[in-house]
C-alpha cells in the first residue's frame, strides 16, 4: 500500500496509487480524486469536477519540423551565419521543448479555464487505477441521479 505522508487523506479515504512526477513532484490517486502535490501546495481535482483527461505521449510531427529547422539553420549559416545560427538555435529550443513535455497528461475540469498538467514517470500505471476510480464516480453518480428521478 502506497504511503499516505503528506498527501492530506480524509478518514476512511484509500490512496490507489502514489507516484513521482519528472519535476520531482507527486500525484496520487484515491476513490474520490487526484491529488497533484508540488513544494508545500496540494491540489486536489475531485473526479466529479473531471470533463475529460488527455494523454500526449511524444509528437513526432514537431520533433520532425524542429529537426529540419535545425538543418535548415546549419545549411543556411554558409550563406548568412548569424540568421542560420538563430534558425539552428529555434530549432534546438523547440525540439528540447517537445521532449520535455513527452508523455503530459492533461486534466480538463468544469471549475478550470485551463487543465491541469502534470508529467508522470509512469503513465500507463497512473492511466491503470485513475480510470477505474473516475468510472466507479461516474456510475455511482448516475444512479443517484437516476433514483431522484425516479423519485419524482
Amino acid at each position: 500500500m502506497p504511503s499516505r505522508h503528506g498527501l492530506d487523506l480524509d478518514r476512511g479515504e484509500r490512496l490507489h496509487y502514489r507516484g513521482g512526477l519528472r519535476n520531482n513532484e507527486e500525484v496520487g490517486v484515491t476513490e474520490k480524486r487526484l491529488l497533484v502535490k508540488a513544494d508545500d501546495e496540494l491540489t486536489s481535482i475531485p473526479y466529479t469536477n473531471v470533463e475529460e483527461i488527455n494523454n500526449e505521449a511524444f509528437n513526432w510531427f514537431l520533433a520532425i519540423l524542429s529537426g529540419a529547422l535545425v538543418v535548415f539553420g546549419i545549411y543556411s549559416m554558409m550563406s548568412n551565419p548569424l540568421l542560420g545560427g538563430g534558425f539552428a538555435a529555434a530549432g534546438l529550443w523547440s525540439l528540447y521543448r517537445t521532449y520535455k513535455h513527452r508523455d503530459r497528461v492533461r486534466v480538463h475540469t468544469h471549475s478550470q479555464p485551463k487543465p491541469v498538467e502534470i508529467f508522470p514517470e509512469d503513465v500507463e500505471t497512473l492511466y491503470a487505477e485513475l480510470e477505474p476510480a473516475i468510472e466507479a464516480v461516474r456510475e455511482e453518480a448516475e444512479e443517484i441521479a437516476d433514483r431522484h428521478q425516479k423519485r419524482e
